[in-house]
């Protein structure tokens, strides 16, 4: 049981140090090709727009599961580096849709060829047994979460 223990503990450990590399990686924002450094956030918000366009501030919000405060300092932010802008929809001054200018669409495509390259690292490692280690990890990690909230409900 002592070995399985550290094994568990080796597992918990190496998660961690991945989620700490990405954040690392992370933590001076990433510039997508347009010149700005962005975060994660930000980026993700830049994708959201990208992948429907003419979404609102309300259902981006939605999408995103903040509040409508958070996303609008964000667009407002987005806006000033010149990646996202506003319209207007005839009739409804509250329907804000959100559009990406030229340079928020180069952050969307660097972003997108950004995931395409890691994806190629992985399934260049792992060849033909990438969906296997795919599967193996998203079960893992999904259980390896529960198990988390099951222990935080506990303590709390």
């Amino acid at each position: 049981m002592n070995e399985l223990k550290e094994r568990f503990e080796a597992v918990q450990c190496s998660l961690m140090d991945l989620i700490d590399t990405i954040n690392d990686q992370h933590k001076g924002g990433v510039d997508f090709g347009t010149g700005h450094r962005l975060y994660p956030a930000e980026i993700h918000t830049i994708e959201a727009i990208g992948d429907s366009p003419e979404i609102t501030v309300t259902r981006l919000a939605e999408r995103m599961g903040v509040s409508k405060p958070t996303i609008s300092e964000r667009i407002n932010k987005l806006s000033r580096k010149g990646l996202v802008s506003k319209g207007t929809k005839a009739g409804d001054a509250k329907a804000v849709p959100l559009c990406l200018t030229e340079s928020g669409n180069a952050a969307y495509k660097g972003h997108a060829d950004h995931h395409q390259q890691m994806f190629d690292l992985f399934v260049g490692k792992y060849g033909d047994d990438a969906e296997a280690v795919l599967r193996k990890f998203s079960f893992a990690f999904k259980e390896m979460r529960e198990l988390a909230v099951e222990f935080s409900c506990k303590k709390g």
